[in-house]
């Protein structure tokens, strides 16, 4: 835990807060733990000392306003050509980007969303249920809280791919649930964890989602 306070006091630290973007727009299927989860980031940014900015319009991409973007349970084709160029530019320049679970099912039709920043795409996955994560990697903030083994009740995804380039944090059935990677001059973290309300009552996954806010907002 040592790590992420020193990131805490680095962030809380600025004389200018910083901004997460928490954008849940979706095209298709639509998470009914969306609203829970967005409490969930305004909670988490309360304990950061950070200022969320909540929205359905991914038209807000391009106001530059924001230090991170969380792809929140988002889903289906959202982004014009103008928004894509927009993330892109941003987290290329040093941005920070974080996925929840179906941000993996987003953007199919953009290359560069799935397999650079994300790095993988969702295929599938049988129904929810209790299964034994094992964290692969203790040293990252998203996961120095935890033991090498994690139960809990979520939907489990299937991905397209094991991501090329990234650091597997933890896996689930024997693949990748949880990673991070750099893109450009910015950082990327994604956890396939998120699916279910209840989820995000959870303190083990607050922590593991404040991890990863706290590794790309470096």
């Amino acid at each position: 835990m040592v790590r992420g306070l020193i990131l805490f006091l680095l962030l809380t630290g600025c004389s200018t807060q910083k901004t997460i973007l928490v954008l849940s727009e979706t095209d298709g299927f639509r998470h009914d733990s969306i609203e829970t989860g967005v409490n969930a980031f305004y909670s988490i940014a309360d304990d950061l000392g950070l200022v969320v900015i909540a929205t359905e319009d991914s038209s807000r991409l391009c106001n530059k306003n924001y230090d991170v973007v969380v792809f929140l349970n988002t889903t289906g084709n959202i982004l014009n050509e103008q928004e894509q160029q927009c993330l892109r530019e941003f987290v290329e320049s040093g941005g920070g980007f974080v996925g929840i679970h179906s941000a993996a099912d987003t953007e199919y039709d953009w290359s560069w969303y799935g397999e650079t920043l994300l790095g993988a795409w969702f295929v599938s996955h049988p129904p929810v249920s209790e299964e034994t994560i094992q964290v692969i990697n203790r040293s990252h903030p998203s996961t120095e809280h935890l033991q090498g083994e994690w139960t809990c009740t979520d939907e489990w995804y299937v991905y397209d791919r094991v991501p090329e380039q990234a650091t597997i944090l933890m896996e689930v059935n024997d693949h990748p649930i949880s990673w991070c990677s750099n893109v450009g001059k910015g950082r990327s973290f994604y956890t396939g964890r998120g699916h279910t309300k209840t989820s995000y009552t959870e303190n083990a996954l607050l922590e593991h989602i404040k991890g990863g806010l706290l590794w790309v907002s470096q």
